[in-house]
């Protein structure tokens, strides 16, 4: 929904009608995801009262791009709500927080530390330098399953930019944090984002990724009727630079790293090329040779295969509410909306399907204590963990 907006408050306020300004700032036909008074994210000199303006996350500021916080300042404030309301009623989603009530769809960088959970450790997120600074990882210095991304450690990983997630991933100085988003805020695009050609229309600034956000509960999966949906495929990539068949993850004009395919999965893969690929002729072994078992490595963007009668995935047996927000899969198109129904043939299990983008209480991300996960004949564990696709292997 389009609204007024005013850029400041006092002697600098300027009222912006509804007519031209929203005009100028926005192409006909967007949703509006953001929502509120300019003055909720700027201010114009960093200075109120012959004071410098308190800004999100504490810091004192200027920011860039007039901004009142960095990310980590607006997105990760440490505080108890995972969906933080400012100044005239924005929300700011939070990624780091002590809400009790549960996470965001991408899940908590406080279990890294033991803000929350059960106790600090390394192995429970992406160990972001924004937020932890350098070398927080006691287990691995590098990517897991790296093949192209020779570069990225747990000495330079942060949220956005060449060595992140979010935004524009190109690997020149100074891209990372604010500029690696310049404008994606004021240009997102909720609900079904079918082209992701820019950071506003991909899912979650996620440059490249395809998706639907929820907007019923914004930043959530919460049941079967709300939640995000994720795009697949058939078949992972290649990864590699030997040509042919094997693909990179660079684009024009200027290298940026794009998925290839679009899915959630090759966007993991960027980074964790091994555990997202087939075999490729430098040597990368990857999940296997083909999208069929067996498999040295667990495969992603991989339909839930039911043909020949196997009852496996019957837990996702389509036709009904099915989808499990503990266990979510991927559409191989984009839906126009959230969906309950699962159609195994039409549904491709990714890596979001095992784990959080951020952070979980249990080693790795996991979205379930996999060394507990075990096989109980569907007397306790039924349906749930592993259990959730792998069916057969619970309920014999």
């Amino acid at each position: 929904m389009k609204k007024c907006v005013s850029l400041s408050r006092g002697w600098l306020a300027l009222a912006m009608g509804c007519g031209l300004a929203a005009g100028l700032l926005a192409p006909a036909g967007v949703a509006w995801a953001l929502s509120g008074v300019c003055s909720d994210c700027h201010t114009m000199h960093n200075s109120q009262d012959g004071s410098p303006m308190a800004t999100y996350g504490g810091g004192a500021g200027p920011n860039e791009f007039l901004t009142r916080g960095s990310c980590i300042g607006c997105h990760a404030q440490g505080g108890a709500s995972k969906i933080l309301t400012v100044g005239s009623g924005a929300q700011i989603p939070q990624v780091y927080h002590t809400d009790g009530s549960g996470n965001l769809a991408a899940g908590n960088f406080g279990y890294i530390d033991g803000t929350i959970g059960t106790g600090a450790s390394g192995t429970k997120g992406h160990n972001v330098i924004d937020l932890f600074g350098a070398n927080s990882d006691p287990a691995v210095s590098a990517a897991p399953g790296v093949i192209l991304f020779h570069n990225l450690t747990d000495s330079n990983l942060r949220c956005a930019g060449g060595r992140g997630c979010h935004g524009v991933r190109k690997d020149v100085a100074g891209n990372y944090g604010l500029p690696a988003v310049r404008g994606a805020h004021h240009s997102n695009v909720e609900g079904a984002l079918g082209t992701a050609d820019a950071l506003g229309n991909s899912y979650r600034f996620l440059l490249g990724v395809k998706g639907v956000e929820n907007s019923t509960d914004r930043w959530q999966n919460k049941s079967a009727a709300s939640h995000n949906e994720y795009f697949g495929a058939t078949s992972p990539q290649t990864y590699g630079c030997g040509g042919g068949s094997e693909v990179t993850c660079h684009a024009a004009p200027d290298s940026r790293v794009i998925p290839p395919g679009n899915t959630m999965s090759s966007f993991c893969g960027s980074c964790h090329g091994q555990f997202h690929s087939l075999a490729a002729s430098n040597g990368v072994t990857g999940i296997g040779t083909g999208t069929g078992s067996p498999f040295v490595r667990h495969p992603t963007d991989v339909i839930l295969d039911r043909s020949g009668g196997t009852a496996e995935y019957a837990f996702y047996n389509g036709g009904g509410t099915t989808f499990s927000v503990e266990a979510p899969v991927a559409r191989l198109t984009v839906p126009g909306a959230v969906s309950s129904a699962v159609v195994p043939s039409q549904s491709a299990v990714m890596c979001l399907s095992c784990h959080f983008a951020h952070g979980s209480d249990y080693p790795d991300m996991l979205r379930w204590e996999y060394n507990q996960n075990a096989h109980t004949n569907g007397a306790g564990n039924s349906n749930n963990g592993c259990f959730i696709c792998h069916t057969t292997k619970d309920d014999a």
